[in-house]
């Protein structure tokens, strides 16, 4: 009933109202977000390996495991972030 009722809203945003230094600016932001999210996960790689290298050395094994899991959500957030970017690329070639 939900997803019925929900299916029937359409949105079409009219962006040529807007002045071409706010558009410029809205996708500055976007790619700005972007480059800020790869850097955090990237620095979550960095971190899972120093930690996993750091508790191979002292023989911590729960240690290894926590960093082996952050290593795979880190590149799990790059992947999806990659496919959000990709997604939302190929729907705006869509439309225009």
């Amino acid at each position: 009933m939900i997803f019925l009722s929900g299916s029937d809203i359409n949105i079409h945003p009219d962006l040529s109202g807007l002045p071409a230094n706010v558009l410029q600016g809205l996708v500055h932001l976007a790619n700005n977000a972007a480059g800020l999210l790869v850097l955090v996960s990237a620095i979550g790689i960095a971190v899972s390996l120093i930690v996993w290298v750091f508790a191979s050395f002292t023989s911590n094994p729960p240690l290894v495991e926590r960093s082996k899991s952050s290593l795979g959500v880190s590149i799990a957030a790059v992947a999806f972030l990659y496919l959000g970017i990709a997604a939302a690329n190929y729907a705006g070639h869509l439309f225009s």
